[in-house]
């Protein structure tokens, strides 16, 4: 049965279900893969995004650091 669930996984995602619920999902590696780097893409996008709106409101690297210190 997992070997069967894996091969059919390369193509196409299985879906797990326990108790009537959806519980886990098989996804390729690349899968995988693509949607790590979406997730990374997406966090430095926010990252930037809060960064910017920080500069733009006067944080400096000096504010933070005294921030982070006390």
């Amino acid at each position: 049965m997992i070997a069967i669930a894996m091969d059919t996984a390369q193509k196409e995602a299985v879906i797990v279900r326990k108790n009537n619920l959806d519980y886990v999902a098989i996804i390729s590696m690349e899968d995988y893969e693509e949607l790590i780097r979406f997730k990374n893409q997406r966090l430095k996008k926010l990252a930037d995004e809060i960064g910017h709106e920080a500069r733009e409101k006067g944080l400096t690297p000096e504010i933070l650091e005294d921030i982070f210190n006390s």
